[in-house]
């Protein structure tokens, strides 16, 4: 990716996040906008940008709609459309069960040309529990490429507790496993903790190995502009055995009306 490409792709993405939460916000529905950046040291970049619209049903259903555009230096340009039903069930309780259309090409498998296309359909079931002081979360995602028949299985679990009233700790740690065997583990820790009433940090790490070891620092932010405006950065060192490190930025804005 060329400089004058990275630079059309940051015009474009000011405008992918503040013009949909202007709109959405006349029409009482919340919007998350999301753009990630990882810069690796042998010079390449990869972007991920997420649009994500949920809106009210009932009083136990929200809808979800979601655009993913995800680039990468591999050659990689895959587009997945979502949608999924929030169902809350009880107080502090709700499930997501997400459905995405992924479309992919250029030159990599299961996409073999640079003129041929591949789709996948991919399957979340993410299950939390939310109060105050505690979240906890059960998550499966799957993928599969009809084409060549890949596929690829994520469970994840998680939780946040507090430690003191002003001092958060999340864990979380995922699982790995595809069609061609592959098998992979990862564990990521999190501090946080309020500056003000609209500031608040993080920091932690990960360590995660498939086929290499790889080892990541953490830290980063959220700000408050209003009760329903926030803003959440999120920086990471990515050091890799046997692959050059790198740097990702995620910016994230989160409208609710």
């Amino acid at each position: 990716m060329n400089q004058r490409r990275l630079s059309v792709y940051a015009s474009v993405l000011v405008l992918f996040l503040l013009i949909p939460g202007v709109v959405f916000a006349q029409l009482g529905i919340r919007n998350i906008s999301s753009v990630a950046i990882d810069a690796d040291f042998d010079g390449s970049l990869t972007l991920d940008v997420n649009q994500v619209v949920l809106f009210p049903l009932t009083d136990r259903l929200t809808g979800e709609v979601s655009l993913q555009r995800q680039d990468d230096p591999r050659g990689l340009r895959k587009t997945t459309v979502s949608i999924a039903p929030v169902v809350v069930i009880g107080q502090f309780n709700y499930v997501i069960f997400r459905y995405g259309l992924g479309v992919l090409d250029a030159g990599l498998p299961p996409a073999t040309a640079p003129d041929e296309r591949a789709v996948s359909h991919g399957l979340t079931i993410d299950a939390n529990r939310e109060t105050e002081t505690m979240y906890l979360n059960l998550a499966v995602r799957g993928e599969y490429y009809p084409r060549d028949g890949f596929w690829f299985v994520l469970p994840t679990v998680a939780a946040r507790v507090p430690l003191n009233e002003r001092l958060d700790l999340l864990g979380r740690y995922f699982f790995s496993y595809n069609s061609d065997g592959d098998v992979g583990n990862a564990v990521l820790t999190e501090l946080s903790w309020p500056l003000s009433d609209q500031l608040s940090m993080k920091a932690g790490g990960s360590v995660s190995v498939e086929n290499s070891w790889s080892l990541t620092g953490i830290t980063g932010g959220s700000y408050a502009v209003t009760p329903a405006l926030a803003l959440r950065y999120h920086l990471e060192y990515i050091g890799r055995f046997g692959a050059p490190d790198g740097i990702r930025n995620i910016l994230v804005l989160d409208a609710s009306f």
